[in-house]
């Protein structure tokens, strides 16, 4: 399979470049030149197949040029060998359910993508014998995915940013106190767009790039985003769902539902949530593309300005020229700040949104464990508003994590001691260094640890 950016089209890299680069050398992001196509057929006949063979199926198309298929079914069955044994459940909530995405190891729907990430690096540095430096910018549940995913591994080392005292302290420490001799955590004095700008600036710089070998894993790493399709593939073809809330703040989870859609699923609906800091909300339903400064939110993993993964949707819709443009731009916010009215017109029928503040979703936590006795995390809890809002009938509103990591919220939402069906016992000591949002040092941070 051969791959382009987002930013040009005439130049096509390899699946193994796309795996080295993380993020494409023009700044842009890659995406697939043809995206597969599968029929009704094939697709119908996956229904009632367990999570490791729907997952075998769609991934792969993408995986064959850089392993046999008995490697490939390996890598998927360890990826998840962490995992509970449902691996994904279903809870009702009236007119609608919820896809509980928090079996994983660090309690959230991340896992389900990186812990397949950190196994295609395993093998795939194996069988070169190489060394890898792993740089990710999260706004909470992304950074302890990762580390627990790629702690102790072998010629890796991991580099994790996450803006300082913007996570829950559960988030914090899930990254901290890992104990990972190849783990590094920097808080950033600055946001998560902050620390985002930064780990895009590392992979611009040739001179840093010439010493290390650096790979992304935020979902700008286009095999860090397309495990995510894998869920909603489940969801239809185990419960004929075909409508999904999905929580966004990045963009990627739910661009991982408008992959599978463009690779022939029948989705319906897709809907995205967003909270106070609500641009994907404004371009998607008003067409506005201002840039406002990031509000803190009880939902902090998507108290996210500018959605990266925004881009590959942008660049289907644009074409490269109009998407450099404008991410060029978007960068010192002389953007424009509308769409085209025909581009607009074709992203609202892709996609529905709509938005929750902070006091909605603890109203929608305490209401929702009244009726049902279930417990939400506010990220949740900002995509059953949403459904609530838009009078949402038989959707699928992600459960993007356990509660339990967010038990300051959970806790002032019910007014009462709460008891967690799971925990994490944080068996080490924090560590992590603070920084200034200055590249420079984060450079000279990097040369001395990695």
């Amino acid at each position: 399979m051969k791959y382009i950016s987002t930013r040009d089209d005439k130049k096509e890299y390899s699946a193994e470049q796309v795996l080295n680069f993380g993020l494409a050398p023009d700044g842009g992001l890659f995406i697939p030149n043809e995206i597969p196509k599968f029929s009704n057929n094939q697709i119908n006949a996956l229904k009632g197949k367990n999570y490791f063979e729907i997952a075998n199926f769609i991934l792969t198309p993408f995986l064959s040029d850089l392993f046999d298929a008995p490697t490939i079914k390996k890598i998927i069955e360890e990826a998840y060998s962490k995992f509970d044994k449902e691996i994904v459940t279903i809870s009702n909530i009236g007119d609608n359910d919820l896809l509980n995405l928090f079996h994983g190891p660090t309690l959230a729907f991340k896992d389900y993508a990186m812990c397949l990430l950190a196994k295609i690096y395993e093998y795939y540095l194996k069988k070169l014998d190489r060394k890898l430096v792993v740089i990710g910018a999260t706004s909470g549940d992304t950074g302890s995915a990762a580390i627990q995913a790629f702690k102790d591994i072998e010629n890796i080392s991991i580099f994790i940013f996450h803006p300082h005292n913007s996570t829950s302290l559960f988030q914090r420490k899930q990254m901290t106190t890992s104990g990972g001799k190849n783990v590094f955590n920097i808080a950033l004095n600055g946001s998560f767009d902050d620390c985002q700008n930064l780990v895009k600036k590392l992979f611009r710089d040739k001179d840093i790039n010439n010493k290390y070998s650096f790979t992304a894993v935020n979902s700008i790493n286009w095999f860090r985003v397309l495990p995510q399709s894998i869920y909603y593939a489940w969801s239809y073809l185990n419960h004929n769902i075909d409508n999904f809330v999905v929580p966004s703040g990045n963009f990627g989870n739910i661009y991982s539902a408008h992959l599978l859609k463009s690779m022939g699923f029948p989705i319906n609906k897709l809907i995205v949530a967003t909270n106070e800091n609500n641009i994907l909300h404004r371009i998607i339903s008003n067409n506005d593309l201002h840039l406002y400064n990031v509000v803190k939110t009880n939902s902090p993993s998507m108290d996210i300005t500018i959605s990266s993964n925004f881009e590959r949707l942008l660049a289907e819709l644009l074409g490269p020229v109009a998407t450099n443009e404008l991410f060029q731009n978007i960068q010192n916010n002389e953007h424009n700040k509308k769409l085209e009215s025909s581009i607009h017109k074709l992203l609202s029928e892709k996609f529905l949104s709509e938005s929750a503040t902070s006091k909605e979703v603890e109203n929608q936590i305490k209401i929702t464990y009244e009726n049902y006795k279930i417990l939400l995390d506010p990220h949740t809890a900002v995509g059953i508003v949403c459904a609530e809002k838009l009078n949402l009938k038989k959707a699928m509103c992600l459960a993007c994590a356990h509660p339990v990591k967010f038990q300051e919220t959970v806790q002032k939402a019910l007014g009462n001691n709460v008891k967690y069906d799971k925990n994490i016992e944080f068996l080490n000591d924090e560590k992590f260094a603070i920084l200034d949002n200055n590249y420079k040092d984060l450079g000279d941070y990097i040369e001395a640890h990695a």
